[in-house]
């Protein structure tokens, strides 16, 4: 069994107001994505795949001596974040066996420790169709309508703020990528719409992912 981790790192900022992708942004005195790509460069995990468009890979490419020798920018960037997995799960089929399993985690999300995350596949790895890391809705939470007004109070306590990591088992999550209708806002929403019965498994509160140009402060 080996643990693959996908990347998508394609997205170019324009919602952020930056005129480089975001991921390519620096915190901390390195860029973004490194810090990122490194959260995963532990021994459970056999390949690091960076799923690009050709912007940020000619971007990338003069940074390549940075990243960890079991990393790879691959070429399969698409017109949304799903696509963009999807591809990527399509190009590295010949390298997968049917009990394997794939991370996938945001470019920009990367403050989550090697020992959370080590923990995190532990607890996934004991699932049947894996894991979504989220936190719980602390806040109250309200339904609103076209006008903002406010049309019912939601059970906060039934409510989990999804993050990544996400790791699903390979073959379940490409047919459920490839069988949803749209575009899902994330992994487990497609899996949800086919059926599995992925887990929640809380993560760290600190584990943000930079949105706005304030989350760089």
């Amino acid at each position: 069994m080996k643990i693959f981790t996908i990347i998508p790192a394609s997205g170019l900022g324009q919602r952020f107001g930056s005129s480089v992708p975001k991921q390519l942004l620096h915190i901390d005195g390195e860029v973004i994505l490194e810090k990122t790509h490194r959260i995963f460069d532990i021994e459970v995990i056999h390949k690091i795949y960076i799923a690009v468009n050709r912007v940020v890979l000619d971007l990338l490419l003069p940074l390549k001596k940075n990243f960890c020798p079991k990393s790879e920018f691959i070429l399969c960037g698409g017109d949304n974040r799903s696509d963009t997995v999807k591809n990527a799960l399509k190009m590295i089929a010949n390298e997968v066996g049917e009990e394997d399993w794939v991370i996938v985690h945001d470019a920009v999300r990367p403050y989550l420790t090697n020992s959370q995350l080590s923990n995190y596949i532990d607890q996934t790895l004991k699932t049947d169709h894996g894991s979504i890391m989220a936190v719980p809705c602390v806040d109250t939470v309200k339904e609103v309508n076209g006008s903002m007004q406010i049309t019912s109070t939601i059970d906060r306590n039934k409510i989990w703020l999804a993050h990544t990591p996400q790791m699903f088992p390979y073959n379940i999550l490409l047919k459920a990528l490839e069988n949803f209708p749209g575009n899902p806002t994330d992994e487990s929403q497609a899996l949800e719409y086919a059926g599995f019965k992925p887990v929640v498994i809380k993560g760290p509160a600190d584990n943000k992912k930079i949105t706005f140009p304030e989350d760089l402060a």
